[in-house]
């Protein structure tokens, strides 16, 4: 899966020139770009076979073709435009995080420790 977080930290960080209108378009970008898409990866890497299900596939274009949406509708919307964008995006980011946390539910498990490795 393309490692596109980094794309979206250097995104979210250009929207805050002395101009806070866009704070809220800026915390979206960093929250749902960055952070949400980190946790995705570190979790895939954690478990493998989280991963390579096909439902992990799905879930990361589902989410990562939303979140383009509804930061360019969140942009449109804190202009005074249609709200339209941003409600389909949200739509979409919703249906992503569910797929990743019934992914977790039901197919999460602990990783394997190494022997004599200390539990935590």
């Amino acid at each position: 899966m393309p490692n596109i977080g980094n794309l979206y930290i250097k995104l979210g960080s250009v929207w805050l020139v002395e101009n806070f209108k866009f704070a809220p378009l800026h915390a979206h970008i960093n929250l749902l770009g960055f952070a949400c898409h980190m946790l995705f990866g570190l979790a895939y890497k954690q478990w493998p076979d989280l991963a390579r299900s096909a439902l992990a596939t799905a879930q990361f274009w589902i989410f990562a073709l939303a979140t383009p949406i509804i930061a360019v509708g969140l942009y449109f919307t804190l202009q005074g435009g249609p709200a339209a964008p941003t409600i389909v995006g949200s739509l979409g980011l919703l249906a992503g995080a569910a797929l990743f946390s019934l992914l977790v539910w039901t197919r999460g498990t602990a990783p394997a420790r190494q022997p004599g490795e200390a539990r935590i």
